[in-house]
Parts: C-alpha cells; structure tokens; sequence
C-alpha cells in the first residue's frame, strides 16, 4: 500500500538495539512514517508480551505525534488484546456486509472487559445501492 518493503521493521526493533527511528521508513513526505511488522520470528508471541515491546512503543510516542497500529481481526487472534492494553485506544474497523452486529458487540465487550478504551469506529466497504449517476444529482 505504501510502496515499501517489509524488512526491517517491529520484530527487528525488538529483536536488536538501536533508536526506534532507525527502523521506521517515510512515505508521503516528512509528515507520515512506518513501522513495518518486520520479519517472521520464531518467538513471536513472546516478542508480544515482552517488556522490550512498551519500551519500543514509549519511544514511539516520543518520537511521533500520533501511533495508530494496525492489528488483525479481534474476533480471530487474541494479540490484539494484550498490545491494545498498552494504547490509549482501540478504533474498531467493521466491514459492511460482512461483520455481524453480535459478533462486533461481543469485541466490544471484550474490550471493556480487558479495560481498553473504544475511541471509535469505522465503517469499511460500505457500498451504496444507489446507482453513481442518480447518486450525484441529489
């Protein structure tokens, strides 16, 4: 999406020494920076709970204005949980037609229960039944 490589990212920045900038790669100028998910680790659910991971994200929130992260679907993988503990924040991202209204009020409410903030949600894929043509004449 951001006509980058991969290499070079999150696991290497647990994995070695140095400032947390050194792994990240500009795109679209000065303004938006990226931290790849980096190489596949053996331990990398360990990687995940380790110490090194709050060090590396409070020298993100030093070094940058703003950390979004983007994390796999709750309702599939439980990592989410444990790093979205060490956010301000999760912003939910339903897809339309496809996430069910139980299914996203039961992440919901595993959120709450692991006491991790909802800041917001996004409705993706969201497609319009009007055809574009009458759509633009409203």
């Amino acid at each position: 999406m951001f006509g980058t490589t991969n290499h070079h990212g999150l696991t290497d920045a647990l994995l070695h020494d140095g400032p947390i900038r050194s792994f990240t790669k500009p795109v679209r100028g000065d303004n938006l920076w990226l931290l790849s998910s980096g190489a596949l680790a053996a331990d990398s659910a360990k990687l995940l709970n380790s110490d090194k991971l709050k060090t590396r994200l409070a020298e993100l929130r030093k070094e940058f204005d703003f950390v979004l992260i983007d994390l796999p679907p709750l309702a599939r993988y439980s990592d989410a949980i444990g790093l979205g503990q060490m956010t301000d924040g999760f912003i939910l991202v339903l897809e339309a037609n496809n996430t069910r209204r139980e299914a996203a009020l039961q992440v919901a409410e595993g959120l709450r229960a692991a006491n991790i903030r909802i800041l917001g949600a996004v409705l993706n894929k969201r497609t319009y039944p009007i055809p574009e043509t009458l759509y633009h004449k409203l």
